[in-house]
């Protein structure tokens, strides 16, 4: 039979199966019963063909030409929020074998969830929220990324964070942690390839300097470069856009906030930070199998929740991302977690080191130029590698990412807060907040006994 001829009676196969070939493993990719791509071999696919598609061996050996021909994929990989089947990605032909499945959004009642968002983050923290799931909510449902912050939740034990984090595997089908490939631990990340939730949660230790680094690096990629670039064993490294975002957990302690990315001018609108308070949950939780009970009230009230954030949540003016209208909400810090944040910094700590310096010839406040903050730096044998230069660039940096501690008072001229607010009568420091003139770091010991004695129930 000529070409042409055997082309013309392939074509009058009725539900002809749609096969490709990976020359990497010598498999033929096939859907199941499930309608997900699998690898056979070719003789199970062979069988299928005969039994469910009535081809005979003379037929089913046409199709395997053609497929060995016209079918020849590349890489075979699923890919967060991508549609399952044939893609295209920087030159080379990717097969998604499956695609996560999507909640349909119903409208009706989610008052459990709601007050649980509301009771953990607050009324204003939720309506940036919202904004911030609507957006990431839109991508998945579109199958196209879209660019969004990372999120960072800081927050007491207890405060729903883990809560938080389950939801967001649900509502997008599974997640994964990249913790140690952005730290550097590892420089295969395949498996991250297949999910749209990350999170990285408070078990940590401090990563130092390098590993801070090049976490902030790969925050900033993530958030809005729209690519990342996949290393896999035994298989060849590509680039592809899944449809992703990264929540970071943390818990009010030094040891965890210290693998924070610094928040600066470059991170402050691909980074946003929620405090998370410890409320009642809106259900009992002190069994497991009120905790059940709670997550299958969750569950049922979803759809409903998503109807709310695609359909009828509408992102303020306020909260918008008008200065770079990409990432559909604005960078959001709220100041309780920042300042922690910056407390505990290797930033931060640089800065408290220098504010001990100046403390023993000040009161309440410093203020001079960077190049006389050098000189008593270096005479107190704090610091001999500094610069007016550099100084001056790191007080700059400080003002930008929100610190209360320094001001820019005049040309080249800074303002630094010297108060020790650990010493200071309970008067005294009420004067401080009232004239907002630094933020007080949460005292963690104080409210670590104060937590010690609650009830423990209905908590999460």
């Amino acid at each position: 039979m000529n070409p042409k001829k055997m082309k013309e009676e392939m074509n009058k196969v009725i539900n002809l199966p749609e096969l490709w070939y990976s020359p990497d493993n010598d498999k033929l990719w096939m859907k199941d019963a499930r309608g997900a791509y699998v690898p056979y071999r070719k003789g199970a696919v062979s069988s299928r063909l005969e039994h469910e598609f009535e081809l005979s061996p003379k037929d089913s050996s046409a199709l395997f030409a053609q497929t060995y021909k016209d079918n020849v994929v590349d890489l075979v990989t699923p890919i967060g929020g991508l549609k399952m089947g044939m893609h295209m990605i920087s030159g080379n032909k990717v097969l998604v074998p499956k695609e996560q499945r999507r909640i349909e959004p119903i409208k009706g009642d989610w008052e459990v969830i709601r007050k649980f968002m509301v009771g953990m983050l607050g009324e204003e923290q939720f309506e940036w929220y919202m904004g911030w799931l609507q957006t990431w909510l839109v991508a998945y449902y579109n199958y196209k990324f879209v660019p969004g912050q990372v999120l960072i939740c800081v927050g007491e034990t207890g405060s729903g964070k883990t809560l938080l984090k389950s939801i967001h595997n649900h509502i997008f089908d599974g997640g994964g942690q990249p913790l140690k490939y952005m730290t550097g631990g590892t420089g295969f990340n395949g498996e991250l390839c297949q999910v749209c939730s990350l999170h990285i949660d408070d078990k940590l230790n401090d990563l130092g300097p390098k590993g801070k680094k090049k976490l902030k690096a790969e925050c900033k990629e993530l958030a809005v470069a729209g690519e990342w670039r996949f290393e896999f064993k035994n298989k060849t490294a590509f680039s592809a856009s899944p449809v992703q975002r990264l929540a970071i957990f943390f818990n009010y302690t030094e040891d965890s906030v210290s693998v924070m990315p610094d928040i600066d001018e470059s991170t402050s609108n691909k980074i946003s930070i929620l405090d998370c308070k410890r409320k009642k949950m809106p259900m009992p939780t002190r069994t497991q199998a009120d905790k059940d009970a709670f997550w299958k009230q969750i569950e049922s009230e979803m759809p409903a929740f998503l109807y709310h954030i695609m359909e009828e949540h509408v992102i303020t003016e306020e909260l918008a991302d008008t200065k770079e209208e990409r990432m559909g909400v604005r960078g959001y810090h709220n100041e309780k977690a920042l300042n922690f944040v910056e407390a505990y910094s290797n930033e931060g700590k640089r800065l408290h080191a220098i504010i001990e310096v100046l403390r023993k010839e000040n009161g309440r406040s410093w203020e001079g130029s960077a190049s006389e903050l050098v000189k008593i730096l270096k005479e107190e044998a704090k610091d001999y590698k500094s610069t007016p230069t550099s100084i001056g660039r790191f007080l700059n940096q400080r003002i930008a990412c929100g610190s209360k501690l320094v001001k820019m008072v005049g040309h080249r001229k800074y303002w630094i807060d010297v108060q020790d607010y650990d010493e200071m009568e309970e008067d005294d420091l009420a004067v401080v907040e009232q004239t907002d003139q630094v933020q007080e770091v949460p005292e963690l010991k104080d409210r670590q006994s104060d937590l010690l004695d609650e009830d423990e129930e209905d908590y999460y």
